[in-house]
């Protein structure tokens, strides 16, 4: 019943001869998700005590990586689902994915909580209430008309990171999702990178706030997202301060990059972070028109490497948060317009991000705290446990939600084995933080 509400998971991404990518949906040649069932001889106990450990999960239950990639039939499936029901049916192991081709975490979490919803109403066996209707939209044309007339525009860093071009942007652009999905999928997956998940309480972020007023002017206003973005991205440049690159980390695409991409910060003066943004709250009405898809873009800043491995104190992490907060002010709709323009007059662009990546360095915070992860319920109740996969791409953090019941956030972080060890040795961050696993 979900996918009768959710039709572009059924569909095939295919590139159109402009360079763009196109979800292509079929009556007669529908793309079915993956939907696998197993039976595990873990119990869930086992998961609770090791903090739902990734070590501790039933072997094979994350059927995909970070990257969309093609299965063993060769076809790329919009979504991949895994159920593992554990030990003595003592728990389940849920295991979602949806590519980002189709949805944002906005929309993986609309599909997650209709498909509960829907669950639950079927589990309650009550004919005579009505199943609310859906409503949404998937259609790129509903963001584009939300866009406003004005334009702002770009900050130098965003600007140069979505034009500054190469042939391996522009190869990696026009190349087919199931290629560049094997090249991209296999760098990420190597053995050398580790991802670990912390815990950041509420008190110790009251503390860090307290600890940078005053260093803020008291006009200003730092938000915990300013202050976790400032914190995570000192970490990431401090654990790669006495590493030239982590290109090596990529296998391959370190080779083609070393010869095609040109460097666009002067090397070992500047440090980038590149923050996820949602257009949603910032063009009026594409909130409630529901949009499902892909709205979400990266503006990047850029400070001195100096001010980012010179140690985190309340004086440097407050410089940070502040530049942070300025970015994030300054990108308002008609930023937003500027920046489909920017990527609408060369569609190969929206690779230059990734392409200038493998080389630069730049530490990618998305802050998925506000996702309404713990709200599924499909009749038995909330998660006791939701994560990303064990593995992203590295020098990725994505700020999470945690379970109500525990307040504050968590942090899940991947790096370089060599990097991560630097991470864990990190005074100042490993005194604010409490490793999950």
């Amino acid at each position: 019943m979900t996918l009768l509400d959710f039709p572009i998971l059924v569909g095939h991404l295919e590139m159109d001869g402009s360079g763009h990518a196109r979800i292509i949906v079929d009556r007669d040649n529908i793309n079915l998700p993956e939907y696998l069932e197993s039976q595990s001889d873990v119990h869930f106990q086992d998961l609770q005590a090791s903090k739902f450990s990734w070590d501790a999960l039933p072997h094979g239950v994350a059927t995909t990586g970070s990257v969309t990639r093609a299965g063993a039939d060769g076809t790329i499936k919009l979504a991949n689902i895994h159920v593992v029901r554990l030990q003595e049916n003592s728990g389940l192991v849920l295991f979602i994915n949806t590519t980002h081709a189709v949805f944002d975490g906005i929309g993986y979490c609309t599909f997650v909580n209709r498909w509960a919803e829907i669950a639950k109403w079927m589990h309650s066996g009550d004919t005579t209430r009505e199943l609310p209707v859906f409503q949404g939209s998937f259609t790129r044309n509903t963001l584009a008309r939300h866009v406003p007339i004005d334009r702002r525009a770009l900050d130098d860093s965003t600007r140069n990171m979505f034009t500054t071009s190469s042939l391996l942007a522009k190869w990696l652009a026009w190349i087919s999702p199931r290629t560049r999905g094997a090249l991209i999928g296999s760098a990420v997956s190597l053995p050398d990178n580790k991802g670990h998940l912390f815990h950041i309480s509420s008190h110790m972020l009251a503390l860090l706030h307290s600890s940078i007023k005053e260093h803020v002017d008291c006009t200003e206003r730092i938000s915990d997202n300013d202050i976790l973005t400032a914190l995570v991205s000192m970490l990431v440049a401090q654990s790669e301060a006495e590493q030239t690159t982590w290109s090596s980390h990529l296998g391959i695409l370190n080779y083609l990059a070393s010869y095609v991409i040109p460097s666009v910060f002067v090397q070992g003066r500047e440090f980038a972070t590149e923050i996820v943004i949602d257009t949603r709250p910032r063009l009026d009405g594409l909130r409630a028109a529901k949009y499902m898809g892909n709205a979400v873009f990266a503006g990047c800043l850029t400070n001195s490497l100096e001010s980012m491995t010179g140690g985190i104190n309340a004086c440097s992490l407050a410089l940070v948060a502040r530049r942070v907060r300025q970015l994030v002010r300054h990108i308002g709709a008609p930023y937003i317009g500027q920046l489909f323009d920017t990527l609408n007059n060369d569609p190969s662009r929206f690779m230059c991000p990734l392409a200038q990546d493998i080389t630069r360095m730049p530490a990618v915070v998305s802050n998925q705290s506000r996702f309404e992860l713990y709200k599924a319920d499909f009749g038995s109740g909330i998660p006791a446990w939701v994560s990303p996969i064990e593995i992203q791409f590295p020098h990725y953090v994505a700020i999470i939600p945690v379970h109500p019941s525990i307040g504050g956030y968590g942090i899940h972080i991947t790096m370089s084995r060599k990097a991560m060890t630097n991470i864990l040795c990190n005074k100042f961050w490993m005194n604010t933080v409490d490793l999950v696993y």
